[in-house]
């Protein structure tokens, strides 16, 4: 689990996956929180992501974590990596944080504590995202986080995407920086 001052990262693992596939309600009960109708835009990701869980159970942690927010114990939206970290010590965060708590700084705070996680393993040396090619809430949110533009890449169905990265080195000096001026 991860925590940050208002959110939790649950890590969803079989049992929260199935319970989900049972219905929010049976999800809801297990966890004593509260989870919206439509909580995600990607409903159709959870069979997918469960599936993925099923065959490979080691990426537990490197993978879907459930967003709940700590005050209303509400299920909020859902973020994690794509896969474990690559032999180069790359890996990829995604997130979604439900539109009714959007524009309260909990997609950078998502953001922020998925990159905070990956580098507290020694053998991650970069954090990247992806972004639509526009201006928007989503790359002020890994801007906000200390990632920086890193050119444009195709997806697999050759569509032009934003990359975003942060280094190690990076997200050393990010912190660093963040301290200094949160004590001035």
């Amino acid at each position: 689990m991860i925590q940050t001052s208002r959110l939790q990262l649950l890590p969803c693992s079989l049992q929260y996956f199935e319970a989900l596939l049972q219905g929010n309600d049976v999800l809801a009960d297990l966890l004593g929180i509260d989870i919206p109708e439509y909580w995600t835009e990607f409903p159709e990701i959870i069979l997918v992501a469960y599936d993925k869980l099923r065959n490979d159970p080691s990426m537990l942690g490197w993978f879907f974590y459930l967003v709940i927010h700590r005050e209303d114990r509400r299920l909020i939206g859902s973020g994690g990596f794509k896969e474990r970290p690559d032999k180069n010590g790359m890996v990829e965060i995604g997130y979604e944080i439900t539109a009714d708590y959007r524009e309260q700084g909990y997609g950078t705070e998502l953001a922020a504590a998925l990159i905070r996680f990956a580098f507290s393993h020694n053998y991650v040396q970069k954090v990247v995202a992806h972004t639509e090619e526009e201006y928007n809430a989503s790359v002020k949110i890994l801007q906000k986080a200390g990632m920086q533009f890193a050119g444009e890449v195709s997806d697999k169905e050759n569509e032009q995407l934003w990359q975003w990265a942060i280094t190690r080195e990076q997200y050393t000096a990010f912190v660093q920086k963040d301290q200094l001026e949160s004590r001035s």
